[in-house]
């Protein structure tokens, strides 16, 4: 379910400091071509999108909660070996200052992997903090050839759609070696048995074929 509301908790958050792929979100718009489709402005049976109403927070100059749990099938049907098994949470806190939105929290999803070593499935539990700094810009004065501050990601218009942002973050973070379990003995490479259920008797001793010339050099006479 979908909260949001003002408080007068402080929820500005520090400055990323590392560079972030420039994006703009025109008005009414969304903001890559990956995640456009199936996402809309509309409030159907009482349940908001992840929207910010930018002209709103700058006015009451207090943050806003937002909560969301959302599916995210659609978003990883192109991302191989991973399948969401559970909605993505999302809780955040975005604070307006100067033109600057802050928006930090944390997301959470339960995702079915293929481990690295055996290939078998494993599900991971991923809770990841979100941060990410949003710069209102103006369609009349910012130039074409102005370049985008790394530290922000411009906007235009009043509303700002969050539910891609969390969505691209989930996805960056996702694990790039996952293992069903730290002591995994994964696959025999030459068989291709799995270690973890039955050992398959191949010799562990592999010796490069560029060596094997030097093999009978430490044999016993």
């Amino acid at each position: 379910m979908f909260c949001y509301q003002y408080n007068t908790r402080p929820g500005a958050g520090k400055k990323r400091g590392e560079a972030r792929r420039k994006r703009v979100c025109p008005a009414g718009g969304l903001l890559t071509n990956a995640f456009r489709d199936g996402y809309n402005y509309f409030c159907l049976f009482g349940v908001i999108m992840m929207l910010l109403n930018v002209q709103e927070l700058a006015q009451s100059k207090e943050p806003a909660r937002l909560e969301e749990s959302f599916d995210a099938s659609d978003a990883f049907a192109s991302i191989r070996d991973a399948v969401p098994i559970s909605p993505v949470s999302a809780k955040l806190t975005a604070s307006y200052a100067d033109g600057v939105i802050e928006v930090t929290g944390t997301v959470s999803c339960k995702i079915r992997l293929s481990c690295s070593r055996c290939l078998e499935p494993t599900a991971e539990e991923l809770r990841i903090p979100f941060e990410e700094t949003f710069k209102v810009v103006s369609k009349e004065t910012r130039e074409p050839s102005e370049p985008d501050d790394d530290l922000f990601v411009p906007i235009e218009g009043e509303r700002l759609e969050l539910r891609p942002y969390v969505l691209e973050e989930l996805i960056v973070q996702l694990p790039l070696a996952p293992l069903c379990r730290e002591d995994c003995k994964g696959l025999c490479p030459e068989c291709g048995t799995n270690r973890n259920v039955a050992e398959c008797g191949c010799s562990a001793d592999k010796v490069d074929p560029r060596l094997e010339a030097l093999k009978s050099w430490f044999s016993p006479e």
